[in-house]
């Protein structure tokens, strides 16, 4: 049994090398991708006439850096806490590289945006706020907390529970189920923090 283990192992650790320089391709990529949108929401918003473009598209990337190495922190503590060790470094590249999701899926929000007949579309795909113009009786809370619910992100879930299932050796089932409920418990977060901003917390 030891013996078929450790050749399980061997055959094993070829794919994962290569599953981890993929990712470091597309960590480089999705950096790339970030920079640029943090350039050109500069522009817009004119970051040029007070600070550098340059500097707002770093700050944008170094937040999207810090969001990925929070969430893959919490993972990584979550699971040494239960015997299993998913390696940190390794998770937080492949998290950044799924951000690349996120990307796409701001994509085609501007593809909607572009071409309003295809909202209905896309809205399944990209996000439900997408239809926001159209069921004006919805709370804005509502759209902010679970308004990028679709099957974009659907997929970043069911891989982000995959990674974990293969970095910390456990069945999906498990990882999904964690994944699954990490994402509703901040979005029912922020719906709750946005709500009590406004003085209408949802307990009352």
């Amino acid at each position: 049994m030891n013996s078929s283990a450790a050749a399980l192992a061997a055959c094993a650790a070829p794919d994962h090398r290569r599953m981890h320089r993929m990712n470091i391709f597309l960590f480089l990529v999705a950096l790339a991708s970030w920079w640029e949108v943090g350039l050109r929401q500069g522009r817009e918003l004119g970051a040029g006439q007070h600070l550098n473009l340059a500097v707002a598209a770093s700050i944008m990337v170094l937040a999207r850096l810090a969001a990925s190495a929070v969430e893959a922190l919490a993972y990584t503590l979550w699971w040494r806490a239960r015997g299993a060790r998913l390696p940190y470094a390794r998770f937080l590249v492949a998290l950044v590289a799924l951000s690349l999701v996120d990307r796409f899926a701001q994509s085609l929000a501007a593809l909607a945006g572009r071409a309003p007949a295809l909202t209905p579309w896309l809205a399944p795909v990209a996000g439900l706020q997408l239809l926001k113009d159209r069921l004006p009786g919805v709370e804005p809370v509502l759209w902010v907390a679970f308004g990028s619910l679709g099957l974009l992100t659907l997929a970043r879930i069911a891989i982000t529970a995959w990674l974990q299932s293969v970095g910390a050796g456990r069945r999906l089932r498990g990882p999904l189920l964690v994944t699954t409920l990490a994402w509703l418990a901040t979005r029912v977060a922020l719906w709750w923090a946005m709500d009590l901003l406004r003085g209408m917390s949802p307990l009352r």
